[in-house]
């Protein structure tokens, strides 16, 4: 069976019939660029996401080989190895100091390389992330203290106890590692001649990110209400919307990775672990976009339910047996929000607005199921002779 036995005979679509279509290809759109635009703000702002981020980085293989090089750098250049060699060697071998230097640095590298990824490491490294990052967030959401200025100044990632913390456990002499400068292992995040800039695009992301959600949500409704008789089928539109705008965003991921590592790797023997690197820092824009398709594939699924068909009357019969009290409907509304906190798509539950939007929505879900099933039953005990009519238009 298909909607035309149970829609109204002439159309009934409240304005232009194109109206609803139109809400919908709009609404997705923006729920594009929205989805990208929340995604970069909790990449940027969000500090438990940012150092759970640097982590999962740092137990990656190739991450931990590049981080070693860098660190193996900052020791070497900044401590004289040889000549701390050449001053414990006997005179007569004092020449070797310089070819021992550089015969250490290897096996030093691959060290340094180990040590990384220790537990101990890795503790050193999410303290350094997580000093910055609440650095960086307090500067750019304008929430410093009135002693902190950042004019000629500039937010760092301060690397620098690791390098020590290295230096000592490969050997380096106590009273070489005294003598590195202050700013060794030092890498700037922000300066301070773009923070206005920045601080501007944060006010831009945080509103954006909530506002729009709402539009978008408020857009898909208005397309579902408008299209009186077909609402039920614009229900389903809405849903495969979705599905389309998930796949979207995981083809602009695919192809921006792609095409942002050609364009800025030049070292062909860098582009894996810059493909790599992309791909983690993304990982959430993945997350998002398969958030939105399922809710495409739980509205379709939500919007058959809503139809003719003898499966989907004997389901919200069930339902509505089941809720035959304020009680179970309390507890099966109680369940369906506890769900929901366990899952937290798509980053709804980060803000409140957002997370009632979305839990409004599932409780109206459970009360038009509910509320249909019972007009049924009530209409099928009031007429037993006769099949019972679907409900299938009682939606707004």
């Amino acid at each position: 069976m298909t909607d035309e036995h149970t829609a109204p005979s002439e159309d009934t679509t409240k304005g232009p019939r194109w109206l609803p279509a139109l809400l919908i290809g709009l609404a997705t759109v923006l729920a594009v660029v929205t989805t990208m635009t929340t995604w970069a703000r909790t990449q940027a702002l969000d500090t438990d996401q940012w150092v759970e981020l640097s982590g999962d980085l740092l137990n990656e293989p190739e991450v931990q080989e590049a981080l070693a090089l860098y660190l193996s750098d900052q020791l070497f250049t900044t401590v004289d190895v040889a000549g701390e060699l050449e001053s414990r060697l006997p005179e007569d071998l004092a020449g070797l100091a310089g070819p021992l230097a550089g015969a250490l640095r290897g096996p030093a590298t691959d060290g340094i390389e180990r040590i990384i990824a220790s537990s101990r490491f890795q503790s050193i490294w999410q303290t350094a992330n997580r000093v910055a990052h609440e650095a960086a967030v307090a500067i750019l959401r304008d929430e410093t203290r009135d002693s902190v200025s950042t004019a000629d100044g500039t937010i760092v990632l301060d690397l620098g106890v690791a390098v020590r913390n290295l230096g000592e456990q490969i050997g380096v002499p106590e009273a070489a590692l005294d003598r590195l400068p202050d700013d060794v292992g030092q890498i700037t995040v922000i300066e301070s001649s773009e923070l206005a800039d920045v601080q501007n695009a944060v006010k831009v992301l945080d509103f954006t990110s909530w506002f729009l959600y709402i539009v978008i949500v408020a857009m898909y409704i208005m397309a579902v209400y408008l299209a009186v008789g077909r609402r039920r089928q614009m229900l389903r539109s809405v849903g495969i919307a979705l599905i389309l705008g998930g796949l979207t965003l995981l083809l602009i991921r695919a192809v921006g990775i792609r095409t942002s590592v050609e364009a800025f790797v030049e070292d062909a023997t860098n582009k894996p672990l810059a493909i790599l690197v992309a791909s983690v820092m993304t990982e959430l824009l993945r997350q998002m976009a398969w958030t939105g398709i399922v809710y495409g594939v739980l509205i379709i699924g939500f919007a058959t339910l809503l139809g003719p068909h003898r499966w989907a009357v004997s389901v919200r019969g069930w339902v509505a047996d089941v809720a035959d009290s304020t009680a179970s409907i309390v507890g099966i509304s109680l369940g369906a929000v506890l769900v929901l906190l366990w899952w937290s798509p798509g980053r709804a539950f980060d803000r409140w607005v957002t997370a009632l939007v979305l839990v409004g929505m599932v409780l109206g879900a459970i009360a038009a199921l509910v509320i249909i099933g019972r007009r049924e039953l009530e209409a099928d005990q009031a007429s037993s002779d006769s099949e019972p009519t679907p409900v299938t238009e009682a939606v707004s």
